[in-house]
């Protein structure tokens, strides 16, 4: 198997400075050879925490959902400069920047999410999964599951089932000592297409080398401001699973009530396109729970799940996947 990228990343500035002080935007974002640019992630660890985390859940979820939003105004703005590069066009993606670093950048976003997990303010998405493994019996199997938990905020999460789960738990910019800093997208990658760290001690490239009897992506894809994107970490799941094994995935409720682009039965229709049998659905008052088992080859059909609108009312969003 390839050799992956190091678990330490290197933090990049969301702009550079010239010798004058001036801010200089960062050239083009390029993702798995596709024109559309996005924004890198990573990028904003280097922010400063200056926001403050609300004082109610209201309004820690407005924050949070007025963050994705600049995300995603990032993304356009950057996909205008790399067809057309205007002054104008870098001063508003300049403006978003700023904004983003005074709500204190992906630390912050973390942090606020993190708060989310409280029973106050609706708990961990892990203990919907718990029960769902219980039911399959595979509290019971001679082997620990290895889990895998993408954008992970705790490493505590499965500690209760650490006697039949064996977890690694990674994300862009870690937030504990036991959470893997690791980019999920450059899992499997040789290391002269990933980004690497500088110290060979902090390569986990081992974590990497059997599959996965259960991957978890909660909260993440719609952390991700471009739909191929969300594509892609889809598509590296289905990769990084063992036969049989399960991928869990969370969405916000309003990725799949409230979309243009998609919806419950749309999202059905890719999962099976890659393969994914779905086992179990549950909506809550905020989120939306998938189970599904990799029980089958990925279609080779392709352009299937292109962006396509399926309401055309007003008042939705626009959250989409494609494939």
């Amino acid at each position: 198997m390839p050799k992956t990228s190091k678990s330490k990343r290197r933090s990049l500035p969301v702009t550079a400075r010239s010798s004058a002080g001036s801010a200089v935007p960062l050239p083009p974002i390029h993702v798995d050879g596709h024109e559309k640019v996005i924004i890198d992630t990573q990028s904003l660890a280097s922010l400063p925490l200056v926001g403050k985390l609300g004082k109610s859940s209201t309004e820690t979820r407005r924050r949070i959902n007025h963050f994705h939003t600049l995300i995603k105004e990032y993304s356009k703005l950057a996909a205008l400069r790399s067809k057309a590069p205007a002054p104008e066009i870098d001063e508003k993606i300049e403006c978003v920047e700023r904004e983003m670093a005074q709500m204190g950048g992906l630390d912050w976003y973390q942090k606020a999410s993190l708060l989310g997990q409280c029973k106050s303010r609706g708990g961990d998405t892990s203990r919907w999964l718990v029960p769902k493994l219980r039911d399959l019996g595979l509290h019971k199997r001679g082997s620990k599951l290895r889990l895998l938990d993408v954008g992970a905020l705790s490493c505590l999460n499965y500690a209760k089932e650490r006697a039949w789960v064996d977890v690694v738990p990674i994300d862009l910019n870690s937030q504990e000592p036991g959470i893997y800093q690791q980019d999920f997208l450059d899992i499997g990658k040789q290391p002269a297409d990933a980004q690497t760290g500088e110290d060979e001690d902090d390569d986990i490239s081992h974590l990497f080398e059997q599959p996965f009897d259960v991957l978890c992506l909660s909260l993440v894809v719609n952390f991700i401001g471009d739909p191929v994107r969300r594509g892609d970490m889809l598509k590296q799941a289905r990769r990084l699973l063992a036969p049989d094994g399960l991928l869990f995935l969370v969405l916000p409720l309003s990725c799949v009530t409230n979309s243009r682009y998609l919806d419950d039965e749309r999202l059905l229709a890719i999962a099976q396109h890659l393969g994914l049998e779905q086992l179990s659905m549950h909506h809550t008052a905020k989120l939306a729970h998938y189970l599904y088992r990799l029980s089958g080859p990925e279609s080779t059909e392709s352009g299937q799940f292109k962006k396509k609108i399926l309401y055309s009312e007003g008042g939705r969003n626009n959250f989409s996947i494609v494939i």
